[in-house]
């Protein structure tokens, strides 16, 4: 099953910005003190999640399960 052009620019969306939220953790990361850099592997850990789960929901849409 084809996306609707709504959702596909959602999914578009929310992969984009889970993604830039992965790429400025790494920029912060870089220069983070070492106390802080275990907080932000976490987020990032967390977004990673999410970012596959919206990935997994949106195969499943298309497959219709």
């Amino acid at each position: 099953m084809k996306p609707s052009p709504v959702e596909l620019e959602t999914l578009i969306h929310d992969v984009h910005s889970k993604c830039s939220s992965l790429r400025s953790a790494v920029e912060i990361l870089k220069d983070a003190p070492e106390k802080d850099a275990a907080e932000l592997l976490k987020l990032m850990a967390q977004q990673a999640d999410s970012l596959a789960q919206t990935i997994s929901d949106a195969e499943r849409r298309r497959s219709g399960k």
